[in-house]
Order: structure tokens, then C-alpha cells, then sequence
């Protein structure tokens, strides 16, 4: 029976299949780097467990990357060998996506209990570590938020002026006083912003999961053919 030859051609259809797979690599990557920015912005309250998820979502992009090479190859060159090594690498890229989807949703109920920890030990660094002032004064004042758990955690009530609401067109000297300060504490608000993200690249890695899957079944069956079917293409 004569088929069209984009319908039945193994290379074709490997090229076909492996551009989806590169468009999987494309998003981990995106995903990966975008949550990666947004806890560097908080590195001084995180522990290394924030970095590891996306890390290791950008190298698992950068092994797509290199992975689909070798798909283009064993497309143009139909060889069996070739294409069953990129299978191969296929099923343990889907293991990888699989513990990053893990890992990711696992990173997102833990958020609070991670960060309670750095943030009590570097408020006590604030005044002494510029970098430590830079990151609670943005935080408090991004955020409206004052202390871990709120204002008591400064120490001999030292309030920072970023711990109380100011109205527009407040003028020096202005005094931070219990009153005005921000009565949620930081803790509550920043494990919310980062388990968004967390939860974010678990979504997005049980996503391409299962594209992963499909694509791995498809190389898979594609490199059965190549091997044991022959198809009359039409010409």
C-alpha cells in the first residue's frame, strides 16, 4: 500500500518528534531560569534546596539540547543503532523530568519550615551587612511586611523604616513606631511568593512529563520500524 511519505517515513516522523522534544527543552529552560532569578533575588533567606529544583531543570534542558542532536542524526541517517541510543536517552531525560516535577512540588510544602531559619539569623545582621539591609529593606517594603513573624523579632526594638507604612508626603524625621508598623510578618508572605514558583516548575515539568512520554514512545516505536518494517513511500 502506498502512503504519503510524511506519514510514513521514519525520518519524517523522527524529525517531527524530536522538534517537540527540543520545544520541551526550550520550556525547562525558560521555566528553569525565570524561577531561578526570582529566588536569587532572596538568596540571603533561602537555603541551597531553592536553587537545586531549578539548577537542575537547566541542565536537564541543556541534555535536550544535546540529546536532539543526536535525533537529527539518527533521522538523517535511519540507522537503527543511532536511533535506539537516542530512545535510550529519551527514557532517562523522562526519569530526570520526572524527579523535577517531585522535587519541585515537595519544595513548594516545605517553603516556610526552609526559610524560617536564614531570615531569623540574618535579621540579626541587619545594620552590620549591607547586603543583609539591601535584601530586608526591599523585602518589607515590596512585600509590606516587618520582621520574620512580625515587628517583636528586631532586636531592642530597633523598628527599620521599612517595617512602617508611610503616607505620601511624609517629610523627615519620621519616627517608626509600633503604631505604623506593617502588621504581617515576612515569613508568611515570602513563603507564599516562593512556593508560587515552586509549585509553578513542578507544574510545568509534570507538563512536559508527559509530552515526554508520548515522544519517547513515539522514538521508540519509530526505531522498531527502522529496524524490522520496511514502507513503501510514494514517490
Amino acid at each position: 500500500m502506498r502512503v504519503p511519505k510524511v506519514l510514513k517515513s521514519v525520518r519524517y516522523s523522527l524529525v517531527a518528534v524530536n522538534s517537540l522534544f527540543l520545544i520541551t527543552g526550550v520550556i525547562l529552560l525558560i521555566t528553569g531560569l525565570v524561577v531561578l532569578s526570582k529566588f536569587n533575588v532572596y538568596d540571603i533567606f533561602v537555603t541551597t534546596k531553592f536553587f537545586t529544583v531549578p539548577n537542575f531543570a537547566i541542565a536537564t534542558a541543556a541534555i535536550i539540547f544535546a540529546t536532539s542532536i543526536l535525533g537529527y542524526y539518527g533521522a538523517i541517517s535511519e540507522q537503527f543503532y543511532f536511533i535506539a541510543a537516542y530512545v535510550v536517552l529519551l527514557v532517562i531525560i523522562l526519569i530526570f523530568e520526572i524527579t523535577i516535577t517531585v522535587l519541585g512540588f515537595q519544595l513548594q510544602n516545605k517553603v516556610s519550615r526552609e526559610i524560617q531559619r536564614p531570615m531569623s539569623q540574618s535579621i540579626d545582621q541587619y545594620g552590620l551587612n549591607m547586603n543583609v539591609n539591601v535584601a530586608w529593606d526591599n523585602l518589607q517594603m515590596g512585600f509590606q511586611c516587618c520582621g520574620v513573624t512580625g515587628e517583636q523579632n528586631w532586636p531592642f526594638n530597633r523598628l527599620p523604616v521599612t517595617c512602617c507604612h508611610m503616607n505620601p508626603g511624609t517629610v523627615s524625621p519620621f519616627n517608626c513606631t509600633s503604631a505604623l508598623t506593617y502588621q504581617t510578618g515576612c515569613q508568611s508572605v515570602l513563603s507564599q511568593s516562593l512556593a508560587n514558583n515552586a509549585y509553578s516548575i513542578g507544574v510545568t515539568a509534570a507538563f512536559v512529563t508527559c509530552l515526554q512520554a508520548l515522544i519517547t514512545g513515539a522514538a521508540g516505536w519509530l526505531a522498531y520500524r527502522s529496524k524490522f518494517e520496511e514502507v513503501e513511500l510514494e514517490r
